[in-house]
């Protein structure tokens, strides 16, 4: 009979243990939803449900909570940690000798760079540009690295500085190839098509578009595509705008009227385009024809344009961008989420 209390004791520990990182992020969703008496009787239910499922024959508590399935979950993350609620059920499971960790245990990144400059979505995973390295790299959907291509130099295969990339359905990849002065388009599996530049230029342009002086250098740094399929591309020494169609015929270009600090970012829209500056905190907008709209003074919340508060990992921004530099891009797949910051690529789980 002892054998066989023991026996169910046991399995009603390993049972109830297991089942403590589902309700803690349920709880976690329930603070955020500001219902924490739910959130709180939800915890509490279950640290009693462990500790009275522990009782021994002799009346002894022993509350065994396996070390390796609590460090799969917050049990009490740092978000809930801020609330008096919280304290007490901290305080209540450290009397009752139940061990509890702040956060998830820490991710480990799919790749680690110099510099990571850009990200887009590949046929199958995503591609990362490392511009100190002139490399770029595939990884395939579950995290395996596919291919490497480049490498510093001037021939069609080498990369000088990447500095950004963009692609509409993964088919064919536009590279931001800064030093080299051109913008190269790769295939879906980096291997090189042909590039774009400015020696087809005409030297006058209707509709008040600005004079642009044929065969001239330039530094191609920033790359979006409109709904059209046309490529816009920020031009770091000119201060403008170049257009190409799909075809890869020059369009025009357009000169930004205000200076308004380093650009570290462009976004295509429906029918305008955004130029970011992180330095003044400014943004500029042109239509797709290259004529000059506004600017206004805006803080762009990182985190929240990284989607990463749909992962577990929410609380750990400060300490990723510390650890890994300043945050690049994300990328939404399915049930996937992709991350990279400057010098690491994370792949995340979607909280359904």
């Amino acid at each position: 009979m002892n054998m066989f209390c023991n026996h169910i004791y046991r399995n009603l520990r390993a049972l109830l243990a297991t089942r403590i990182p589902k309700s803690i992020l349920q709880s976690r969703h329930l603070f955020r939803k500001k219902a924490p008496e739910r959130a709180v009787f939800l915890i509490v239910s279950y640290i009693w449900l462990v500790i009275f499922g522990s009782v021994a024959k002799n009346g002894g508590v022993v509350a065994e909570v396996r070390i390796d399935t609590i460090q799969q979950a917050n049990i009490l993350n740092q978000q809930i940690a801020d609330n008096t609620t919280s304290q007490y059920l901290a305080k209540l499971s450290e009397s009752q000798g139940i061990s509890h960790y702040s956060s998830m245990v820490n991710p480990i990144p799919i790749a680690t760079f110099t510099q990571a400059s850009a990200m887009v979505k590949g046929l199958n995973g995503v591609i990362v540009s490392d511009q100190t390295e002139h490399k770029m790299y595939l990884f395939t959907t579950d995290g395996q690295l596919g291919i490497e291509a480049g490498g510093i130099g001037h021939g069609t295969e080498s990369l000088n500085t990447p500095t950004d990339l963009a692609s509409k359905n993964g088919l064919k990849i536009y590279v931001a190839d800064r030093e080299n002065g051109r913008v190269k388009i790769l295939d879906h599996e980096l291997h090189y098509l042909s590039s774009l530049d400015i020696s087809r230029a005409n030297t006058d342009y209707g509709m008040g578009l600005d004079l642009f002086i044929a065969n001239s250098s330039w530094k191609p740094e920033k790359l979006c595509l409109v709904s059209s399929g046309h490529l816009q591309v920020w031009d770091a020494l000119r201060k403008g705008i170049h257009r190409f169609n799909s075809k890869g015929d020059y369009l025009g270009f357009s000169v930004l009227y205000e200076a308004i600090g380093h650009i570290t970012d462009m976004q295509c829209k429906a029918d305008y385009i955004e130029l970011n500056s992180a330095q003044s905190k400014k943004i500029a907008r042109m239509s797709v024809n290259g004529l000059w709209l506004d600017s206004y003074d805006i803080t762009r919340d990182r985190a929240y344009q990284s989607h990463i508060s749909l992962s577990n990992y929410a609380d750990k921004w400060d300490e990723f961008e510390q650890k890994y530099g300043l945050w690049v891009e994300s990328i939404r797949e399915g049930t996937r989420l992709w991350i990279l910051f400057e010098r690491a690529l994370f792949s995340f789980d979607i909280i359904q």
